[in-house]
């Protein structure tokens, strides 16, 4: 037997159904409980308005962790697979193990926020006392809404497995060995790189300057980096009939890349910044539900499209007798892929031009400050430390001697010791202090 399930069941053949129990049933109900639940845990480490820049910072780490799986999986898998395939199999399995061991441990560290009914039960009283103030809540709706205007930058980003695949079939390859399925992985790369330079020097710089780039220009930079990738891939498609018309010839494979780098440096504005806002913008009782419609606009729905355009258009993927195999460049040649991605053009630019209107824009902006209003106005959504306190929070506590340490309560109790004050003062050494015409009560917190 050459694989596990072979070997515990006792039988010869490859099993095909436990591949597929696993593949149509394990598989899916997994990657849908841990893509949808592992970056709201991490999110929820940072405090939701004063830490709201590290969460920016976060989600291009996340996705750019994410793509460090996929660098390591595309080249070590398929290499040990051409000598083991239940090692192959095994690598993933140990990996997920030790991930599950390693977070287990560590869990004494983490931040754990208890689940709330809504906002707490003050905004709850609010609510029933008042239907208007529930406008000012955020909400699921506005949320999908907001995660469905990635739709045209993943339409594009779907035809990194597909039309690239179909477009680089008759390139030559680079060096005889790297063909066009090989070049995904600067896809991956390209993360990688960009989401380092964003997360690390491009966010932080606006941050110290006070500038928060908006979610619809972010959304717009992304669909437009998509944009040339479609564009840049129509260059290519000339290339290959003007080269093959002249001398018969193909073109290398390695013109291909510029597309996966554009598409790369896409999604760190694009896919990243949807994970954010679908953390930060949804209520508190449904950010898990809400990364999960975003994970359904990110991969399910525009595959959905892709799959019905490509059908509509299927017309264009054929040579002059009618047959879809156009593998070869002579088949190529008569086929209209041209046509297929001026299409593909279009759409990412519309996505382009929606996200940079003024009222989508200000709309985004709007969702966003009701979830922090919400977020801010609520005790109930600060972080609380777990139980099991590390030294540095017994150090800390014993260090404020048993005042409130929260940074929101700490910033609100200031706020509050500044409006009672008649004036601010300025003292030695630059000290900013508040002169009472008499000396305010101190009320202690309820």
């Amino acid at each position: 037997s050459s694989t596990c399930p072979n070997w515990y069941l006792g039988m010869e053949k490859f099993n095909v159904t436990a591949y597929k129990v696993a593949l149509l049933f394990f598989w899916p109900i997994g990657t849908g409980f841990v893509k949808s639940v592992v970056n709201v845990f991490g999110a929820r480490q940072y405090h939701p308005v004063l830490q709201r820049s590290m969460i920016e910072s976060f989600y291009v780490r996340f996705y750019m962790v994410i793509n460090v799986g996929a660098v390591a999986g595309c080249v070590v898998i398929p290499l040990v697979a051409r000598s083991s395939i239940t090692i192959a199999y095994t690598i993933p399995f140990v990996l997920l193990l030790i991930s599950v061991i390693g977070f287990v441990a560590g869990s004494s560290r983490y931040v754990d926020v208890v689940p709330q009914h809504e906002f707490g039960m003050g905004d709850m009283q609010v609510a029933e006392g008042n239907g208007e103030n529930n406008v000012d809540k955020p909400n699921f709706s506005d949320v999908a809404k907001i995660c469905m205007l990635v739709v045209p930058f993943n339409i594009a980003y779907s035809q990194c497995p597909t039309t690239f695949m179909v477009q680089g079939a008759v390139m030559k390859p680079l060096f005889g060995v790297i063909e066009a399925p090989n070049l995904d992985i600067i896809d991956s790369i390209s993360v990688l790189f960009f989401g380092y330079l964003v997360s690390t020097f491009f966010y932080p710089y606006l941050a110290r300057r006070n500038i928060k780039l908006a979610t619809g220009y972010k959304f717009a930079l992304g669909s437009a980096l998509g944009a040339s990738a479609i564009l840049w891939s129509l260059v290519v498609e000339n290339m290959i009939h003007s080269e093959y018309a002249k001398s018969g010839n193909q073109i290398n494979v390695m013109w291909q890349a510029p597309s996966y780098l554009l598409i790369g440096a896409g999604e760190i504005f694009s896919i990243s910044t949807a994970y954010e806002v679908a953390f930060t913008a949804s209520p508190p009782n449904k950010k898990a539900f809400a990364c999960a419609f975003n994970l359904f606009c990110i991969g399910g729905i525009p595959n959905m499209l892709s799959l019905g355009l490509y059908r509509m258009c299927d017309q264009w993927f054929h040579n002059d007798k009618g047959s879809g195999n156009i593998h070869l460049i002579r088949d190529y040649s008569e086929a209209h892929v041209a046509n297929y991605f001026v299409v593909l053009l279009g759409i990412v630019v519309l996505g382009v031009l929606v996200n940079l209107l003024n009222p989508v824009r200000n709309w985004i902006a709007s969702v966003e400050r009701k979830a922090a209003d919400a977020s801010s106005g609520s005790v109930a959504n600060t972080p609380k430390p777990t139980p099991t306190s590390t030294p540095r929070s017994k150090k800390l506590a014993k260090r404020n001697d048993g005042k409130e340490t929260d940074p929101l309560l700490k910033a609100l109790d200031h706020k509050k010791y500044m409006e009672d004050a008649k004036k601010p003062q300025i003292y030695r050494m630059n000290t900013l202090k508040a002169e009472f015409a008499k000396k305010p009560k101190r009320k202690g917190r309820a």
